[in-house]
């Protein structure tokens, strides 16, 4: 195990001098300061100030009007997690570390999203009798700018060999980044758009693997920027090409190793046990309210379309990617994805609350009703409400509002980061409504 000594230790023999100390705000986005060797034990212990307000900016980077956090409010203090420390590859003489937020006593602040996962692990091991375990699947795709504009950087094809071939350098630079700094993947493909891809990385204990997608998402940017292209985990880059999603494995696990979402005798045919069933239940109860949280921006509903292979209803079912929540085959260890995401999200806030709508499934006894076995896309709304099931929200605003009446999660992860996110979320789609775009102008300028 790290300790701050061992880090100290690796930092002295390894000649590091810059370590970056991170975390992320409700936007999603990195905050962070970069200390020098000399400093690093006290940062350890004493933790880097911020302000407050670095909480209330939205992914414009602006203070939102009428913060809960502005420049009177103070600091939080910024502790480096050492289990976190990581040698920037990439990078001369740098290494990083994740944080968790305490306040000015050095107590847990309430309104940092790690701890509140953390917090919420806990109560899964206490309540459950296991340890939570999770896996991200994200796909992203390399740009290259044109004459001025962003366009796949090749033209590979779904699954096929080209896109590995075309960005070897890319790739291997990638995974062999990610392993250095102690994040394993399993298997990356060319995905369904051109220059498209997806990056599975294995599973690992929850808070562990929310760590691994956050380094994931810097990553993908950063070394995609040496080799001259753009990274983006965008959800809905192109009109007219396919988007891309963030997928959450999640599985139970004893101290023995037994498998608790596991049950051969379920007679459902699936295979998983009750605890499972009523997980997915709370997952389905605040469905709604989850997509804010995992697709936050504007661009993630133009992803969730009807027959897109991306979620757009309430539901679940064995093997059916059009489903929210999927359970892969039989022949795959039990457990089921979440796949209502983006990259979009800040994977803190988003392993958070998928846990605690779980833990509110399993304590109400949510069953979740029969798997669905068909296409849900090609439903008329006749045979949809006839089997009661409901759509995703179409857009943001719709999301927030969800998310606002749901008092459950709102007490769960804690009211002063739910009412924060949402005036957030609720000032970046009043920016969008005020936009006017190019589409727009030329049809509207022609038409009337």
């Amino acid at each position: 195990m790290m300790t701050k000594e061992k880090v100290l230790e690796i930092v002295e023999n390894q000649n590091i001098e810059f370590i970056r100390v991170e975390f992320l705000d409700y936007a999603g986005l990195t905050r962070a300061r970069t200390v020098r060797r000399a400093q690093l034990k006290e940062a350890m212990e004493k933790g880097i100030n911020f302000s407050t307000a670095a909480m209330s900016f939205d992914s414009f980077d602006d203070l939102i009007p009428n913060p809960m956090y502005s420049q009177q409010d103070g600091d939080v203090f910024a502790i480096p997690d050492p289990s976190t420390f990581a040698i920037v590859p990439y990078r001369k003489n740098t290494a990083r570390m994740f944080c968790d937020l305490t306040d000015v006593n050095g107590d847990p602040w309430a309104g940092c999203p790690r701890t509140v996962l953390k917090r919420l692990l806990q109560e899964v091991e206490s309540l459950l009798g296991g340890t939570m375990h999770m896996a991200f699947e994200q796909e992203a795709y390399l740009l290259t700018d044109v004459d001025g504009e962003l366009q796949p950087a090749d033209g590979s094809l779904c699954f096929s060999t080209d896109g590995a071939d075309i960005q070897e350098a890319f790739l291997q630079d990638f995974v062999y980044s990610l392993e250095a700094m102690g994040v394993a993947t399993e298997q990356f493909s060319s995905e369904y758009g051109p220059g498209q891809l997806e990056i599975n990385l294995k599973y690992a204990p929850a808070l562990k693997a929310t760590d691994d997608q956050v380094t994931f998402k810097q990553l993908f940017k950063h070394i995609a920027r040496d080799h001259g292209m753009v990274g983006t985990l965008a959800p809905k880059p192109f009109q007219h090409l396919p988007g891309s999603g963030l997928h959450i494995h999640m599985s139970l696990y004893d101290a023995a190793g037994e498998n608790l979402f596991e049950d051969f005798s379920d007679q459902r045919g699936l295979d998983l046990s009750e605890k499972a069933y009523l997980f997915i239940g709370g997952i389905l109860k605040h469905a709604s309210s989850l997509v804010a949280i995992g697709a936050p921006s504007i661009n993630s509903y133009k992803r969730m379309q009807p027959g897109s292979w991306a979620p757009a209803h309430i539901c679940y079912g064995a093997g059916n990617r059009s489903v929210l929540v999927r359970i892969p085959e039989k022949r795959r260890s039990r457990r089921f994805e979440y796949r209502a995401a983006d990259g979009t999200c800040n994977p803190y806030l988003l392993a958070a609350c998928l846990v605690a709508a779980g833990l509110h499934g399993i304590q109400s006894r949510m069953d979740p009703g029969e798997p669905i076995t068909q296409d849900v896309s090609v439903m008329g709304e006749v045979e949809l409400k006839e089997r009661g099931i409901g759509w995703i929200p179409r857009s943001l605003n719709q999301a927030i509002d969800c998310l606002a009446e749901d008092t459950i999660l709102a007490e769960t992860i804690g009211r002063s980061i739910w009412e924060e996110f949402i005036k957030i979320k609720r000032n970046e789609w009043a920016k969008y409504c005020r936009q006017v775009s190019e589409w727009e102008r030329r049809f509207f300028a022609e038409r009337f």
